[in-house]
C-alpha cells in the first residue's frame, strides 16, 4: 500500500446542477433578506405598537429566525459541498439544495397566488 497517495479530482458538476446551486443560491439571500426586511418592518404592518412592537416582537424574531435557518442551511450546502469527499456528501448537499429551492419557490408561488386570489379579486 503506498504512503503517500494522491485524492482524486472531483468530478465537475454537470451544467444543470450549477445552474441549480447558482439560483438557490440568489434565492436564498434574497429570501433572507426579504425576511429579515419584514421583521424590521412588523411593527408597522401589523400596527401595534405596545411594548411588544420593535424588532424584538415575537412576531419579527419569527422572520428573523426563518432568515437565519435560510443562511445557515445555504452554509450547510456550502461545507458539504466544498469538503465533499465522498459521493455521498455532495450527493446530500446537491439534495438540500435543491429541496431548499423548491421550498422558497413553493413558498412564493403560494404567496403570490393568495395575493392575487384574495386580494384582487375580493
Amino acid at each position: 500500500m503506498p504512503v503517500h497517495r494522491v485524492p482524486r479530482p472531483a468530478r465537475p458538476l454537470p451544467l444543470g446542477w450549477a445552474a441549480a446551486l447558482s439560483f438557490d443560491f440568489l434565492a436564498t439571500v434574497l429570501a433572507a433578506l426579504t425576511l429579515c426586511a419584514v421583521g424590521l418592518l412588523w411593527p408597522g404592518i401589523t400596527e401595534d405598537y405596545g411594548p411588544d412592537s420593535g424588532p424584538t416582537s415575537p412576531g419579527a424574531l419569527a422572520f428573523f429566525l426563518g432568515a437565519l435557518t435560510l443562511i445557515s442551511s445555504l452554509g450547510g450546502t456550502a461545507v458539504l459541498l466544498s469538503r465533499a469527499g465522498t459521493s455521498r456528501s455532495r450527493s446530500l448537499g446537491l439534495w438540500l439544495s435543491a429541496v431548499r429551492l423548491g421550498l422558497i419557490t413553493l413558498a412564493v408561488a403560494v404567496f403570490l397566488t393568495y395575493g392575487i386570489i384574495r386580494v384582487e379579486l375580493a
